[in-house]
């Protein structure tokens, strides 16, 4: 299970913005599960603004021992 961040660059500010997750419950790797994490962030996180862009990372379990 790989958690995404989903961050939303608004270009007119020039912030960068946490506005959530996604979660990925494939057993099985595939050939692009980042680009389909990108897809469902997009959607669920869909922005009326033309010049705001979504992007996702990878939450890493190394970093997350690291932050807490």
């Amino acid at each position: 299970m790989n958690v995404y961040t989903v961050y939303r660059a608004e270009y007119r500010t020039n912030k960068t913005v946490r506005i959530g997750k996604v979660v990925d419950q494939r057993r099985a790797e595939r050939n692009n599960n980042a680009a389909d994490m990108l897809r469902v962030a997009q959607k669920l996180y869909a922005a009326s603004s033309i010049d705001s862009h979504i992007f996702i990372i990878r939450e890493s379990s190394r970093l997350r021992f690291l932050l807490e």
